[in-house]
């Protein structure tokens, strides 16, 4: 595939579609850089330690968030 080819792909999208795509892109783009992987597996041992919130928790401070304008 050209990049004519994904250009024209890309501007047939939906909004919603291509913002998948921009996601996936992102991730390509991350996915084996060194800084990242080291950043990732520090956050794994902090929720390994038991440093992390349950969905319920999660939920409530979104809903916080969202009712103080945030």
């Amino acid at each position: 595939m050209t990049t004519a080819d994904l250009k024209k792909a890309v501007d047939a999208m939906t909004t919603e579609e291509r913002l998948f795509v921009l996601a996936y892109l992102q991730h390509l783009a991350r996915v084996d850089d060194p800084l990242r992987q080291a950043q990732l597996g520090e956050r794994m041992q902090r929720m390994d330690s038991g440093r992390k919130v349950t969905l319920d928790q999660a939920q409530r401070l979104h809903e916080a968030l969202e009712s103080e304008g945030l």
